[in-house]
């Protein structure tokens, strides 16, 4: 196994672009020949394509946002995620998770729930890649499709091992960082919500680690304070690098540093310079700038141990807005040349790349 990529969206590909995760991304981009009509981009990521590229284990989301002040008779695209009551999340969300089961079904995924499971897969992949396969943990981006709090049992028993609290904007459980293209009634900063404060000692019982990616920085530092368990960030860039709120500040690096948590970098240009905004270009990011981001990281920890992948690849946005080297998600392994010329020893790198990964979900999945 040569990576670990703690953040896709693979059910949201599937089921709102229609992009079919058992196809080679080459047959994905054939389909989509003629050009994509929204934001979505050319695609880079498909099962096929992590394997080829040693990506063994990958965190996968069900993703659906409860919006109540949405307006019933607003126009409705293919791809939103919003809707007006908690219940159609969660049965979007459910949509999601019988997808992952039907190609667990076909054998090209192993949901993983436990860390015996874990280390059995990593085994298993490492003695024969090609006839394993893909492993993935369930996580959910924004806790929307929880109806209420301790439906979370329900949601463990179904495969669910991790989640966010919240995604853009606010959700039932926190505030979360601002949307793209803001609502500005609430997408702000703001505390935990009652039902946020109710699921955390829930998620703490059944040993769930909390995902802080996403999280308003007020909400960050309640649930934070909160939660007695092991927290870490999926997909979160420097605020001190670039400079926008959906990136975390050292303050927060550095309360995920001392709670054991993993930082998990995306590969969005916009999340990665501040200057990306004014020059929207493929070459305008490259892996060098990545570096820059481990390398803060690794400051701030006095080692590499924190820092890993979580690429968000396909996450709304395609090979148009990450970094100059990347065309599909295989060559997210070519990092590795990069970090090598910064002075990193293979060691260092195998952590980043997926060791990092391994250890912190080793520890956490129970």
């Amino acid at each position: 196994m040569n990576f670990f990529d703690a953040h896709l969206d693979m059910a949201m590909n599937a089921i709102d672009y229609e992009r079919d995760q058992s196809l080679p991304v080459s047959a994905l981009r054939q389909r989509e020949q003629g050009g994509v009509k929204d934001d979505r981009g050319t695609a880079t990521v498909s099962i096929h394509e992590l394997k080829q590229g040693g990506c063994g284990v990958v965190l996968s989301t069900v993703i659906a946002r409860s919006k109540p002040w949405v307006s019933a008779g607003r126009a409705i695209a293919r791809d939103n995620i919003d809707w007006p009551d908690p219940s159609m999340a969660y049965a979007a969300a459910m949509g999601q998770l019988a997808y992952y089961r039907l190609l667990e079904g076909r054998g090209h995924l192993r949901l993983i729930t436990s860390a015996e499971q874990l280390h059995q897969h990593t085994a298993d992949w490492n003695a024969n890649p090609e006839n394993t396969p893909l492993g993935l943990i369930l996580t959910m981006e924004g806790a929307d499709p929880i109806t209420e709090p301790d439906q979370l049992y329900h949601w463990h028993a179904a495969g669910l091992r991790t989640l966010m609290l919240a995604h853009f904007g606010k959700s039932h459980y926190a505030h979360g960082t601002p949307h793209p293209k803001p609502d500005n009634a609430y997408d702000i900063d703001g505390p935990l919500t009652d039902m946020g404060r109710a699921i955390l000692p829930m998620m703490h019982q059944i040993g769930m680690p909390l995902d802080l990616t996403h999280t308003a920085d007020r909400s960050f530092a309640e649930a934070a304070d909160l939660f007695p368990g092991r927290i870490y960030s999926s997909h979160t860039a420097c605020r001190a690098i670039c400079n926008i709120p959906r990136n975390h500040s050292d303050a927060q690096i550095k309360t995920l540093l001392d709670r054991g948590g993993v930082i998990g970098l995306p590969l969005y240009n916009r999340f990665l310079s501040i200057s990306y905004a004014d020059n929207p270009t493929k070459g305008a990011v490259t892996y060098a700038t990545v570096a820059d981001h481990v390398d803060h990281i690794c400051q701030l920890a006095g080692n590499a141990k924190h820092v890993g992948i979580g690429s968000d690849a396909d996450g709304g946005f395609g090979r148009e807005h990450m970094p100059a080297e990347l065309d599909t998600h295989r060559d997210i392994y070519h990092l590795g040349q990069t970090l090598t010329s910064r002075g990193y020893s293979e060691a260092d790198i195998a952590g980043i790349m997926k060791d990092n990964w391994l250890r912190f979900f080793g520890q956490t999945l129970g």
